[in-house]
């Protein structure tokens, strides 16, 4: 399986990510052609002048916020920079597939829609707490959960 092979370029990936609370990587490819258009790791803002997302610590750690809970304190998401990379980079994401470390929470779940994202894979695990796979198995997207 291809998203295999992603999914361990996406685990590689997420070990750039600053993040002390967890580390996450996501690669969009093209299942038809076998080829990687973009990637991503949970981080700062692009050209961000702080370590961490809430400076020397992790605001969702400081704040004692659960996954899944009030997206919007914290980093960008891997999947919203392997997004926003993409568009950075002038390229479409129509039909591509996703995959990621972790399961998408709703934000990255509504990115993921509007690119024009077809498929989703995602590792699991008990520490994740998602909101979007709900979304996205409603908005016609392929959700595949890899353990």
């Amino acid at each position: 399986m291809s998203a295999k092979i992603y999914l361990d370029i996406a685990m590689t990936i997420s070990e750039q990510s600053p993040c002390t609370r967890a580390r996450v990587g996501a690669v969009v490819f093209r299942e038809d052609r076998k080829t990687m258009l973009s990637t991503g790791y949970n981080g700062q803002a692009r050209k961000s002048d702080k370590i961490l997302c809430g400076g020397l610590c992790c605001d969702r750690d400081r704040l004692q916020i659960q996954s899944g809970d009030r997206i919007e304190v914290g980093c960008i998401h891997a999947e919203m920079n392997a997004i926003s990379n993409a568009v950075y980079e002038g390229i479409a994401l129509a039909s591509a597939s996703i995959v990621v470390t972790a399961p998408p929470c709703l934000i990255c779940a509504k990115l993921i829609v509007q690119s024009g994202i077809k498929r989703v894979y995602y590792r699991g695990g008990d520490r994740w707490v998602s909101t979007g796979e709900e979304f996205l198995k409603g908005a016609g997207v392929d959700l595949i959960k890899i353990d």
